[in-house]
């Protein structure tokens, strides 16, 4: 067998189960569905004129990644339990910061301008009163430092929590004060990032942690 016959697979488009995951992905990250709701294959199916197979391996491939759970009456958004949540925010404390660190080390200026201009996204947002713009700008912000780090386990480690804080983005950043105080840290982070400020970096992204743990409770009682 010839080298261009055997890789010639990956040169196809991405499958249509593919592409259903990846979308469905995107609105659970990106808030379109509430905790708890069920999704349904034949709805979704119908929504997107497919058949119901590639939907049901993409639903199970989101309930493999911890987006969804499958439960007895189908598959629905998942909703973390207070324990996990705590040791998600304890994960991000002993993997982000070092991760900070590193970054601030390089000092990139290219990395700077891309986050001056999704902070200017954010802030925009912000101004109109546009959720989901301030939402997709404050994750791309987040997004391009996380691609810089140049230790390839840590930053594989990091993405491997990336939906669980994109659950607490989605829950928290609706308060007007949670998005005022991402506007400031964004701030520092670009400080911190411009001047190649270690300690600095690795301050601001415990301090947005905290901030979200806090945010997180607060939502958290008040609905308990």
């Amino acid at each position: 067998m010839s080298s261009s016959s055997a890789f010639a697979d990956l040169q196809r488009a991405p499958s249509l189960a593919e592409q259903i995951y990846q979308r469905l992905r995107y609105q659970l990250r990106s808030g379109a569905f509430d905790p708890g709701e069920r999704l349904v294959e034949s709805s979704l199916a119908q929504q997107m004129d497919v058949s119901r197979s590639p939907v049901r391996e993409a639903l199970n491939r989101l309930a493999g990644d911890g987006l969804l759970e499958n439960r007895p009456t189908g598959f629905h958004v998942a909703m973390p339990t207070p324990q996990d949540m705590a040791e998600i925010f304890e994960m991000r404390h002993l993997l982000e910061p070092p991760a900070a660190r590193q970054v601030a080390h390089m000092k990139d200026p290219v990395l700077t301008g891309e986050l001056v201009t999704l902070f200017e996204r954010a802030r925009a947002g912000v101004a109109a009163d546009d959720f989901a713009a301030f939402t997709d700008a404050n994750y791309g912000f987040r997004a391009a430092w996380v691609a810089r780090v140049p230790s390839r386990r840590l930053r594989e480690s990091i993405l491997r929590f990336d939906d669980q804080a994109g659950f607490v983005r989605r829950t928290t950043l609706i308060r007007p004060d949670a998005r005022a105080e991402v506007l400031v840290l964004l701030q520092r982070f670009i400080a911190a990032f411009r001047d190649g400020d270690e300690e600095a970096a690795a301050a601001v992204t415990n301090d947005f942690i905290d901030g979200a743990e806090r945010h997180y409770n607060d939502i958290a009682h008040n609905f308990s």
